[in-house]
C-alpha cells in the first residue's frame, strides 16, 4: 500500500487513515470497525457469574487484554460468537436486557453529551439514534415520528443469524430506554415495544426493562416513545452540534478487515522482530496454509502489511522532528538508516530532511 506524495507527512497520515475499500456482504461481517462496548459487557458479566470470560474470544485472534485497548475494534463475526458463546454458558434468554438495562452510561461517550445537550426529548432521541454506540455497526436504525410518537426501528444488519439479531435488538432498545430515563427523567421510559421474535415463555423480564407493554411478532423491531414538551436540564445547543460535528466526522473513517487487525496488532508488537505468519495463524487457531488463503481472497499480503506498519512508525518519529535516523531505523525495524531512507523515498517521494522541514 506504498504512496508516492509530494505533501508534508502529516497529510500522508491522514491520507492513510481514511483510505477505504468497498467491502462485500461477507466482507463487511469480517471488517474490524465497532467498538467492543458489548463485548467488554459479555466478558464482564461471565467474570461476574464466576464463568470462563477468555473461552468466550478463544480463538477469535484477540484475547482479553486487547479489550482494555483503547483502539480495539471487533466485526461483527467476533461479536456474534462472543454473543452465542454467553448464551450457552449462561444459559440465560433474558442476558440482551440484562446487560442492556445496567449498561454504563459513560460508554456512550460523546452520544451520550450530545443527548445530554439537546433542547429536548425529540432532539435526545434523534442524537441517540444517529449515533448509537452499543451495536452500531450492526444494527440498521431508523427513526418515524407520526404525531406525538417517536419510533426507534431496529433491524439486524445481517438476517442470516436470527438468535444474534434478536440479542442485539433486544440490547439496543434496553441500552437506550435506560439512557432517555437519565438524560431526559427517571419516569421518562417508552410507551411500548413491539419485537419482531417469537414470545418467549416469560415474558416478565422484557416487562420490568421497559416498564410497559410489550408485543411480539409484529412486523418491525419498534420502541415507541411519546413526544413531550420537556425542557432538558443539562441543554446547550453549542455543545450538541460540536458533538454531532466529531461523531459525523468518525462516521467516515475507514476500518480493516477483521484479518488485517489481527496481522496489524500482531506486527506492532514489535517492528525489529515481526512475528512469522505460522506463529500469527496460531493465535487465530488456523494453519499458516489457511491464513495465507484467506490474505489472498482478501487481497492483502503479509509482507504490504509489514511494509505498512514500518511506514507508519517512521513516519510518526519523524513528524516529531527530533529523533535521531539511526532510532527511527530501529524503532521501525529497518536494519540501517540507509535502508531506512530508500523506504522513504519510496513511500513518499522526498528525503527525511525534506519531511522534517515539512513538518516543522
Amino acid at each position: 500500500m506504498a504512496r508516492r506524495l509530494d505533501q508534508p507527512v502529516w497529510q500522508t497520515l491522514s491520507i492513510l487513515r481514511q483510505a477505504e475499500r468497498v467491502p462485500s456482504r461477507k466482507t463487511r461481517v469480517h471488517r474490524a470497525d465497532a467498538e467492543p462496548l458489548l463485548v467488554r459487557h459479555i466478558v464482564q458479566e461471565v467474570s461476574r457469574r464466576q464463568g470462563d470470560p477468555a473461552a468466550l474470544c478463544r480463538g477469535l485472534g484477540f484475547g482479553l487484554c486487547d479489550l482494555e485497548r483503547v483502539d480495539f475494534r471487533v466485526s461483527y463475526a467476533q461479536t456474534g460468537r462472543v454473543i452465542q458463546r454467553a448464551l450457552q454458558s449462561l444459559d440465560d434468554p433474558a442476558l440482551p436486557l440484562r446487560l442492556g438495562s445496567s449498561s454504563s452510561l459513560v460508554s456512550w461517550g460523546l452520544c451520550l453529551v450530545g443527548m445530554m445537550a439537546a433542547a429536548n426529548p425529540r432532539e435526545a432521541l434523534d442524537f441517540a439514534i444517529d449515533f448509537l454506540p452499543p451495536s452500531d455497526r450492526f444494527l440498521h436504525l431508523q427513526k418515524q415520528v407520526a404525531g406525538h410518537e417517536f419510533s426507534a426501528l431496529a433491524e439486524p444488519a445481517h438476517e442470516d443469524e436470527p438468535e444474534i439479531g434478536h440479542f442485539l435488538v433486544e440490547h439496543v432498545f434496553a441500552a437506550l430506554a435506560r439512557v432517555c430515563r437519565y438524560v431526559v427523567a427517571p419516569w421518562y421510559g417508552p410507551q411500548r415495544v413491539e419485537l419482531r421474535r417469537e414470545i418467549p415463555a416469560d415474558t416478565r423480564c422484557h416487562e420490568e426493562a421497559f416498564g410497559c407493554p410489550v408485543h411480539f411478532g409484529c412486523s418491525a423491531n419498534r420502541l415507541v416513545y411519546e413526544l413531550i414538551d420537556h425542557p432538558i436540564a443539562t441543554a446547550d445547543a453549542i455543545v450538541a452540534r460540536m458533538c454531532r460535528h466529531q461523531l459525523e466526522q468518525r462516521a467516515g473513517a475507514g476500518a480493516p478487515s477483521e484479518l488485517e487487525a489481527v496481522i496489524v496488532r500482531a506486527l506492532r508488537t514489535d517492528l525489529r522482530s515481526p512475528p512469522s505468519m505460522a506463529e500469527i495463524a496460531a493465535t487465530v487457531n488456523i494453519s499458516e496454509r489457511t491464513l495465507r488463503r484467506r490474505l489472498l481472497l482478501a487481497e492483502l499480503s503479509y509482507a504490504a502489511l509489514l511494509d505498512q506498519e514500518r511506514m507508519r512508525r517512521a513516519l510518526a518519529l519523524l513528524s516529531g522532528g527530533e529523533a535521531p535516523m539511526a532510532r527511527v531505523a530501529e524503532a521501525a525495524g529497518f536494519s540501517d538508516t540507509r535502508s531506512l531512507r530508500r523506504a522513504i523515498k519510496r513511500w513518499t517521494g522526498q528525503t527525511p530532511s525534506q519531511l522534517r522541514r515539512h513538518g516543522d
